[in-house]
């Protein structure tokens, strides 16, 4: 029995001797453990973007110790080379890192709870509200201040994609195209990217990749002859030694056969008498004509729940940028082809996942909840947040190679500058919508006064957006209704 267990551990030692040494470490951390901090960054988190990267990098490098500051750099990498929510994709590899699969789901759910909570209860009131003159003054204040963040954000992110002349050619044409056609973001992002391997110069690097990779199989297959040969002698030595030892320790199970199992005695039912059945017959057709609209109304809710899902789901696969990119896309789905929603309401939504914590594109409950309710809401979710989930989990789990990988650099250095043109786009396609759908003639001029002082602040002030939203709502107000008389 010594002499068995020492063959066990030396065929366990060469096992592990054959591995890679910079393999993955085990997640070591209980996945219960993530639910209450990003619960907390999931609430507090105003503001998108950078601001919550730095709160969720207190959290994980500072407070909790859970990753490196390098490690968190490399999330924060991944993060951006994704499409979907910055911020989601981070959390999700860091849950991945800490405890896991699961972990990586609780981590982003924990995240995203809150602000789904917060805009459901905004998307009631929103129904409530919306009738009322004074809150429409105020959410068309709420849309002019988005209209100028995002012109503010396609400034920022401009100076950083934009290093190149191909880069601004690139993101000029990227914004023409969507203005003008009909084109879609997966073309966009697909032709982007193809632009980008070309100007990258694919062949040549593509010949060195061949070169390295005929040289890496010819060192693989040299150890791996060695590897197989050792394998084979500590195999041998341990069904030497192990021989007869599995003979000794049988166990046999007996389980009943099919004819000794008991079938359940029980009395036949009985039957129904005639006037029962009469009666029966009657109430079933009864029965269905009652049930007919209501079967209707579900069916109708399905079909809209599982349109919501396909819109989203195709949507979160190419949003790369954040939620501001997909303003064209789901504003041409939800509001021109299905006509779910209105131009100012879908403004309002827009709005509303800027003042709330966590990412814009929470602005799928909005939509999901006003097109078939809660189910909806949940449905588009996500359907919008799934698609980046599974990226990142699958890049996650091998980021080194992501990272070094060449088609993959080279794609995304075409998506990049295309990125800005797609946020120049949306802000003109939300700027075409809102602000020119106001109260009366009057408020137009007063609503793109807003859009410019939001657009200022953001640039110089360095206020935290919730702050300059509400701030513009106010503003819009108080023209509208006493200076304009609008």
């Amino acid at each position: 029995m010594r002499r068995f267990r020492q063959y066990v551990e030396q065929a366990r030692e060469f096992i592990l001797s054959q591995l890679p040494e910079k393999a993955e470490a085990i997640p070591q951390e209980d996945w219960r453990t993530l639910i209450k901090p990003f619960l907390r960054v999931g609430t507090i988190g105003f503001g998108g973007g950078i601001a919550v990267i730095a709160q969720i990098r207190r959290l994980v490098v500072s407070q909790q110790r859970w990753l490196s500051e390098e490690e968190f750099l490399d999330a924060v990498s991944l993060a951006q080379s994704l499409p979907g929510a910055n911020a989601v994709n981070a959390i999700s590899y860091i849950g991945l890192k800490v405890a896991g699969l699961r972990g990586a789901i609780v981590a982003a759910t924990s995240f995203i709870f809150p602000s789904f909570v917060m805009m459901i209860a905004l998307t009631i009131a929103h129904d409530q509200l919306f009738n009322l003159p004074d809150a429409q003054r105020v959410f068309q204040g709420f849309s002019a201040a988005v209209v100028g963040l995002i012109a503010a954000t396609v400034v920022k992110i401009g100076k950083t994609a934009m290093q190149r002349q191909w880069h601004l050619e690139m993101g000029v044409a990227t914004g023409f195209i969507l203005v003008f056609t009909n084109t879609s973001i997966a073309e966009i992002v697909l032709l982007a990217g193809m632009a980008g391997i070309f100007i990258q110069s694919f062949k040549r690097q593509m010949r060195e990749r061949v070169r390295k990779r005929m040289k890496q199989e010819k060192r693989e297959k040299a150890h791996a002859a060695l590897a197989e040969k050792k394998a084979r002698q500590h195999a041998a030595k341990i069904i030497e030694g192990s021989e007869g030892y599995e003979t000794q320790h049988r166990i046999e199970v007996s389980l009943p056969m099919p004819g000794e199992i008991e079938k359940p005695s029980g009395e036949a039912p009985a039957k129904l008498r005639p006037k029962d059945e009469q009666i029966l017959s009657l109430a079933w057709p009864l029965l269905f004509i009652i049930a007919i609209p209501f079967v209707s109304a579900l069916l109708s809710k399905l079909l809209a729940t599982w349109q919501l899902m396909t819109i989203f789901l195709r949507i979160g696969s190419v949003t790369f940028g954040g939620g501001f990119v997909m303003i064209p896309q789901i504003e041409a789905d939800v509001v021109e082809v299905h006509k779910w929603l209105s131009h100012q309401e879908f403004s309002d939504g827009m709005a509303f996942g800027q003042i709330t914590p966590g990412p814009v594109m929470i602005t799928a409950t909005f939509i999901g909840y006003k097109v078939a309710g809660l189910p909806g809401a949940i449905a588009a979710t996500i359907a919008a947040f799934l698609p980046s989930f599974v990226m990142t989990v699958v890049a996650g789990t091998s980021l080194n190679r992501f990272r070094a990988n060449h088609l993959v650099q080279s794609f995304l250095s075409g998506v990049a500058p295309a990125v800005v043109g797609m946020l120049a786009a949306a802000g003109v396609s939300l700027a075409h919508s809102s602000l020119n759908t106001t109260l009366s003639y009057k408020n137009i001029p007063v609503s793109f006064g807003i859009a410019t002082i939001a657009f200022l602040l953001m640039m110089r002030a360095r206020l935290n957006p919730v702050l300059i939203i509400f701030g513009c709502g106010a503003l819009q107000l108080v023209i509208s209704k006493w200076l304009v008389g609008g």
